[in-house]
């Protein structure tokens, strides 16, 4: 890692735990619909490319958007947990919304400002025992920007047009920045 990057100092995941963290992610899902058989679920993490995904500020950042998401829904908060783990920030908060609208809510959320982009805001519901999730192109809603340069996310990351030292620090910045409730 870069000496440059002041926020990001947790340590290193391999990909190995990273692939534990998405079973145990989707396992944990799972059980919380099945106890909230009826709610939405929202799923918190942290979305932070390259092999660190934690850092000293960085939970306290995690956890104002997901004391805003909180505040946003209140009396329709029916569960919540949170799990920092060393592949990144983990919460979740089960409520009493429709899918779709909770899908809305937070992509306008989380383009309230720059650390709203370090967030992966998933919608989740039960459908016949299974989880099913709400995605922007069912909402037809502009897929994901690239930190770097603003194109389409999923394009710059599967042809690697960015070098992670760039993205750390621009990564580093957004953290910098942080996040207040606009």
């Amino acid at each position: 890692m870069s000496e440059q990057l002041r926020y990001l100092d947790g340590p290193q995941v391999s990909l190995e735990m990273m692939l534990e963290t998405r079973d145990w992610r989707a396992e944990r899902q799972l059980a919380v619909l099945k106890t909230n058989p009826q709610s939405t679920l929202i799923w918190l993490s942290a979305r932070i490319p390259g092999p660190v995904k934690t850092g000293t500020h960085l939970t306290a950042k995690y956890q104002a958007i997901a004391q805003g998401i909180m505040n946003k829904y209140g009396a329709n908060v029916v569960d919540a947990a949170s799990y920092q783990r060393d592949t990144g920030f983990e919460f979740y908060i089960a409520v009493t919304q429709a899918p779709v609208q909770v899908k809305r809510d937070l992509v306008d959320f989380e383009q309230q400002t720059r650390f709203g982009q370090l967030c992966d805001l998933d919608v989740m519901y039960l459908h016949e025992g299974q989880t099913k999730q709400v995605g922007r192109q069912q909402l037809a809603l502009a897929r994901r920007t690239c930190l770097v340069c603003g194109d389409d996310a999923k394009i710059c990351s599967r042809s690697r047009r960015h070098d992670l030292v760039t993205v750390q620090q621009v990564v580093d910045e957004i953290i910098s920045e942080g996040w207040r409730e606009v």
